[in-house]
């Protein structure tokens, strides 16, 4: 009972993580029961914890129920998941969605009341602008995981963008998972409050500071979700980053050495005579959908530049 009581420091009670994942505490024992996302930890009163990291499976399988994918469907694709079938298994949501929607169009054309036929038309037409909308938002997701595939580790590149658009919330908390992950679902409602959607993960905003030197010398600031000119609705809490170079670097082995690409950038930085602008853009490539482990996370660190 001791080790429950000292390892539940740095993990959340059923009550806590349902609260962070907006469900009631129903729904984890229901995916506790059906296999799918049981708890890191259950004691011998059988009290359950849930880890930091399984925040992020849990937005993973809310992700795919958004795609009518069934629990069956998750719990399986879960258990062995990789990059190149989360690619494939985008693609196939994408099919069924079109056969559903052909489904659709011929059990109004079948149906003889013209009522119920008229009204399955205007639900086929909505339907339509859905899968527009859900073909764009796969798209980009697949572009994103592919991105993550073919990144070369550890190679420092500069690169030009284009004017940028992001949502972004301020984080005042410490590293720790206690802090963060609540901050990541405040983020998250946020965004879905206000009917954001994005397929890009959550980044975070890391302050340039001269004391940055070591491994426990930097905290985010800020965390953003990146949305593309599709998304926004209305240009109220967006913020638009204007046209920029980055030195860019990518991490293949999660978050264990981030903190000396960090100093590398900045290294690159100086030895170019480039002047620092005043944040890191922290973006995660590759996460929990298609990786099981912090430590196989692709993450890529971008320094905005200017010459002095």
């Amino acid at each position: 009972m001791e080790t429950i009581k000292k390892k539940s420091k740095g993990y959340f009670t059923t009550g806590e993580f349902a609260k962070l994942c907006n469900v009631k505490k129903q729904t984890l024992f229901h995916y506790d029961n059906i296999g799918i996302l049981k708890p890191e930890i259950t004691g011998e009163n059988g009290y359950r914890y849930y880890s930091a990291m399984q925040l992020e499976t849990f937005n993973t399988i809310s992700m795919l129920k958004e795609l009518d994918m069934p629990l069956a469907d998750i719990r399986e694709y879960l258990n062995s998941r990789n990059p190149d079938d989360f690619v494939m298994l985008l693609r196939e949501q994408l099919v069924l969605a079109a056969f559903d929607l052909i489904d659709e169009a011929y059990d109004a054309m079948d149906s003889g009341n013209w009522d119920v036929a008229t009204e399955k038309l205007t639900l086929a037409d909505e339907k339509i602008a859905e899968l527009q909308w859900l073909k764009s938002f796969i798209q980009r997701r697949i572009n994103i995981t592919l991105d993550g595939i073919n990144a070369q580790h550890n190679r420092i590149y500069l690169e030009e963008r284009p004017e940028e658009y992001y949502i972004i919330t301020e984080y005042t908390g410490n590293s720790g998972n206690k802090d963060i992950y609540p901050a990541v679902a405040k983020h998250i409602a946020y965004c879905h409050d206000n009917q954001i959607y994005s397929p890009y993960g959550i980044g975070a905003l890391v302050p340039v500071t001269e004391e940055f030197t070591s491994e426990n010398s930097y905290n985010y600031s800020h965390l953003y979700t990146k949305i593309e000119p599709v998304d926004i609705t209305t240009r109220e809490n967006v913020t638009v980053i204007p046209p920029r170079t980055y030195a860019v670097i990518v991490s293949t082995e999660g978050y264990s050495l981030l903190h000396t690409m960090y100093l590398k950038l900045l290294k690159f930085a100086e030895d170019n005579g480039f002047k620092k602008e005043e944040y890191f853009f922290e973006d995660t490539l590759l996460d929990d959908m298609s990786r099981f482990s912090y430590d196989d996370y692709v993450l890529r660190i971008s320094l905005p530049l200017k010459k002095d």
